[in-house]
């Protein structure tokens, strides 16, 4: 069983941000160890390409039909693999507020439509995404998570409470796509294209601003042409079958299929980038409490701000704040019991990361205590800096 391991750092260590002039790197899977990525990709929040990724999947070597075409969907394996679930499509030809219209249809009816197109046909606006089929068919391991990505506390915490999880597949024809945005959250994200080529557009941190209309909105759609006049610092790269791409914190992206093309994708945070997304709820939140600002002498008007805060943004401070205690248990755990096995995908964590993730939570937890983030929530405040303190006391005694 692989393991997950980081060198021995120190809470200061220097983190350089800076991105290449000369575009985002390719590096073969087999040429970069996990520390490697950790210290040059994913702390640094800098984005990168790995291939030779998915070889050994099964998706990769039995839902194309390479005989045929090097994207070509197998759909007759698929119907033999798979019940015919009722599955997320999304119409790229129809917009709904900030987003494609959403709907929802049979599998095998979007697969039929793959195989015998006509003249009625949706397949070239239908995008089938976000679909949870590992959830769904749990029993069907069909990839496995790459080591690089496996330092995952959002889905670490959801399946092992049995919730939602961010774990996704994309199938979309030739020329669907997914309008300009950030990931979940300010999540991380990756992908990995099982068939079929996409064409990325990424822009560092504060670059989509230059795009921003004068009420402060980001555009639905980019293109070259847009971002060149608006000045935007940006990559355009080609994701070819089998490799993975790394989406950093914050990273508004644009992908076109520009063939028919399948992935597998997940959100994810850790360590890295928890204090990023602890800044963007806080923001959520200040957004909410301005929405309905003239209620604030209500009853309760701070937990009607959380129950707001968790339908806009899709998590809320309870939920946030269980996450840590959930990772923070369970690293403060592996201390005391050293050797014990932390199984997450298949692969098992080494000592120093799991320092530096509790390292991480104190970190987060000290400005949050020390700058009274939680003053409208006394009680969970307390629980907080309690919890601090017993991370705190653990790190010492390494």
């Amino acid at each position: 069983m692989a393991q997950i391991e980081i060198e021995p750092f120190q809470a200061n260590d220097p983190v350089s941000s800076s991105y290449s002039e000369a575009g985002i790197e390719r590096i073969a899977a087999k040429d970069i160890t996990y520390s490697e990525f950790f210290t040059r990709f994913m702390r640094p929040n800098r984005p990168v390409i790995l291939t030779s990724i998915a070889q050994n999947w099964e998706c990769f070597n039995h839902w194309i039909d390479r005989s045929v075409d090097p994207s070509q969907l197998d759909v007759q394996y698929l119907k033999s693999k798979l019940p015919n679930l009722s599955v997320p499509v999304a119409d790229c030809e129809t917009q709904r507020y900030n987003a494609h219209e959403k709907l929802e249809v049979k599998l095998y009816d979007f697969l039929d439509s793959w195989q015998s197109p006509s003249e009625n046909s949706k397949r070239g606006r239908y995008y089938l995404k976000d679909w949870h089929l590992r959830s769904m068919v749990p029993e069907y391991g069909f990839y496995e998570t790459p080591h690089f990505f496996a330092s995952d506390w959002l889905n670490e915490y959801l399946l092992e409470r049995g919730l939602d999880d961010y774990r996704f597949v994309y199938i979309g024809a030739k020329g669907t796509w997914t309008a300009f945005h950030a990931d979940v959250f300010g999540s991380y994200s990756w992908s990995v294209n099982i068939g079929g080529r996409k064409l990325w557009y990424f822009l560092p941190p504060s670059e989509e601003q230059k795009l921003a209309d004068c009420w402060r909105n980001l555009p639905f759609r980019v293109t070259e042409r847009s971002l060149q006049d608006a000045g935007v610092k940006f990559y355009a790269v080609q994701q070819q079958p089998g490799e993975a791409v790394f989406v950093p914190t914050g990273w508004y992206h644009q992908v076109l299929n520009v063939e028919d093309a399948i992935s597998v994708n997940h959100n994810w945070f850790n360590g890295c980038n928890v204090a990023t997304l602890w800044r963007n709820l806080r923001s959520a939140l200040c957004d909410v409490r301005r929405e309905i600002d003239d209620c604030r002498d209500m009853e309760n008007f701070d937990e009607h701000c959380q129950l707001m805060l968790k339908a806009s943004f899709g998590m809320n401070y309870a939920d946030f704040f269980a996450i840590i205690y959930h990772i923070g248990d369970k690293r403060l755990k592996w201390l005391k019991d050293d050797g014990v096995e932390m199984k997450q995908y298949h692969y098992t964590m080494g000592r120093h990361h799991a320092v530096f993730d509790l390292v991480s939570i104190a970190n987060l937890l000290s400005e949050v205590v020390e700058l009274n983030h939680l003053a409208s929530y006394r009680e969970m405040q307390n629980t907080v800096a309690s919890y601090l303190e017993r991370i705190k006391q653990a790190i010492a005694s390494v």
